[in-house]
């Protein structure tokens, strides 16, 4: 019985700190209603920077609609790095069919400077203007209106903008999770930035000042780490008042999801890695919620085999009010994103991701040699 009780009392507490997460963060951002400036929309002009190695496909099949953006004035840079795909060559065709695209080709990239963050310093560097929005070749915006309305989230005091970027949905329980945990990521980091709390973004949409990246000395140290172009960027540099986010459902892209376990797990590895080098208060936070949303399930399922009815009852109770909770949060994120909600085994998926993050998190922060491409 005391057992139990002892089980009980830290299963009550586990609950009110993922209640704490969810009304502090989650419930303040999908229910509150987000207005962007009007400062500097269509006054200043814009830089898209592409990178792409050997992305050929990639780049044949989402290039125009990153270049038919309807946007008074911007400029398209692709970075080819290190390419033998035959991508230099179809997009030096495309230089004549549109004025505002620039190509750079980078053949060798300098020792002991990572691949990728050499390419985006290159292009930052090549950019003629102060607003730099990054995507990546395999992504895609979902309007015409992608760099306007990531561009009205700046003004005179914000210098970075975090964009949400998910993944196609298609057929199979792999892109369910794909998406789910996509979905879970962006929840996370754009709920903490609206309560000026930024932590990271994703290099997929992400935005922010070329003066700003410059005066902060770019990748300089970072230059030897892997990934961490963007998540690791943004913890490093943004603070209550010069970030700001773009929720707004024509701000999205999207990006193939991967078709196979194996290939996701490398790609996740890549992006887990760089967890070790957030901010200590960073850590910490992401780290209660991460542990306390494992412990809900741990704790659920022990009380129900060790409980009596009435403790059964009780925590079923709590359960249901926390799952309630997440399909709420999850189905009106989904609304405001214009995307279509379709998670409805989030419990098997939430499971399923707690397992992935301890196991695979743990296993890509002790490895040291990762690859970009």
């Amino acid at each position: 019985m005391g057992q139990i009780h002892l089980i009980s009392i830290i299963f009550f507490i586990v609950f009110l700190i993922q209640a704490y997460f969810h009304f502090r963060y989650f419930f303040s951002l999908v229910f509150k209603k987000h207005q962007t400036s009007t400062e500097i929309h269509k006054k200043e002009a814009v830089s898209v920077i592409i990178c792409a190695h050997n992305e050929l496909e990639n780049l044949k099949q989402n290039l125009t609609l990153f270049l038919n953006q309807d946007f008074e004035e911007f400029e398209v840079i692709v970075v080819i790095d290190r390419s033998d795909d035959g991508s230099k060559e179809w997009l030096k065709g495309q230089l004549d069919l549109y004025s505002h695209l620039k190509v750079i080709p980078i053949e060798e990239t300098p020792e002991n400077f990572n691949p990728k963050k050499y390419a985006l310093m290159i292009g930052i560097e090549t950019a003629e203007n102060d607003i730099i929005l990054l995507s990546d070749a395999d992504c895609k915006p979902v309007s015409a209106h992608w760099v306007d309305r990531m561009s009205r989230s700046f003004t005179k005091s914000v210098s970075i903008v975090l964009g949400a970027s998910l993944y196609e949905k298609e057929k199979g329980f792999l892109n369910q999770f794909i998406c789910y945990e996509t979905l879970q990521t962006a929840l996370l980091y754009i709920s903490f930035a609206y309560k000026k709390e930024a932590y990271m973004g994703v290099g997929r949409n992400l935005a922010y000042r070329r003066s700003f990246f410059l005066a902060n000395k770019g990748f300089k140290d970072l230059s030897h780490i892997m990934g961490g172009d963007d998540d690791l960027w943004v913890n490093r540099h943004a603070n209550k008042e010069n970030t700001s986010i773009c929720p707004h459902p024509e701000s999205l892209t999207f990006s193939n999801p991967k078709e196979s376990w194996h290939s996701f797990f490398r790609q996740k590895k890549r992006h887990l890695s760089v967890g070790k080098y957030y901010k200590t208060k960073d850590k910490i936070k992401l780290g209660l919620f991460h542990l306390t949303q494992s412990l809900l399930w741990i704790l659920f399922i022990l009380g129900l085999m060790l409980g009596s009815p009435t403790d059964c009852l009780i925590l079923s109770f709590l359960m249901l009010m926390y799952l309630a909770g997440q399909y709420v949060v999850f189905f009106k994120l989904s609304i405001n994103f214009g995307i279509r909600f379709m998670h409805y085994n989030l419990p098997v998926l939430e499971i399923l991701f707690i397992f992935y993050y301890w196991i695979w998190g743990i296993y890509a922060s002790l490895t040291k040699h990762l690859k970009w491409k």
